[in-house]
C-alpha cells in the first residue's frame, strides 16, 4: 500500500509540476501537433545529453510515461534523476530519493532515499521541499 502511495505521489507530482518544455511537448501532442510535439522533446533529450540539469530531470520523467516518444523505463528514469539530482537540481532529488524508497527502476536504499530526500528538504526550492519532509517523516528515515 505504502509502494502505491509513493509511486502515486512520484507520478503526479512528475507531470502536475514538470518543466514547462515538457508541458510544451505535452500540450501539442494534446492538440495532435505530434511534430511539434516531437520537436520540443528533441530539444529536451538534446540539452540533457549536453549536461543540462532542468532538461535531465524532464528527460527521465519522459521516461516515466508511456507514450508516443519514448519508451516507459523506470531504470533509465532512475539513470536520468540521479544525474540531474547529482548536479543539485532539487525536483530530481526529491524524484530519487521516493524512487529508492520503494525501488523504483533502482535497487531499493534506505539510506540513499534518507541522503536525496534531505538534500531535497535542504534545498531552496520550497515545493520540494515540503513533498521530501511528507515522505521522509511518513516512512521514518531519522530511523537510518
Amino acid at each position: 500500500m505504502k509502494k502505491k502511495l509513493v509511486i502515486s505521489l512520484i507520478g503526479l507530482l512528475a507531470f502536475t509540476f514538470a518543466q514547462a518544455d515538457l508541458v510544451k511537448a505535452e500540450n501539442y501532442a494534446k492538440k495532435s501537433e505530434i511534430d511539434k510535439a516531437h520537436y520540443e522533446l528533441y530539444l529536451i533529450s538534446q540539452r540533457a545529453m549536453d549536461g543540462n540539469p532542468k532538461a535531465m530531470c524532464e528527460f527521465g520523467t519522459m521516461y516515466k510515461k508511456e507514450g508516443y516518444w519514448i519508451v516507459q523505463s523506470d531504470e533509465d528514469a532512475a539513470e536520468w534523476w540521479l544525474k540531474s539530482a547529482e548536479m543539485g537540481y532539487a525536483q530530481c532529488q526529491f524524484y530519487i530519493g521516493a524512487a529508492y524508497l520503494i525501488g523504483s527502476g533502482i535497487e531499493k536504499d534506505l539510506l540513499q532515499s534518507k541522503y536525496w530526500l534531505q538534500k531535497a528538504i535542504d534545498s531552496t526550492y520550497e515545493k520540494y521541499s515540503e513533498f521530501a519532509k511528507v515522505l521522509y517523516a511518513a516512512n521514518e528515515l531519522d530511523n537510518y
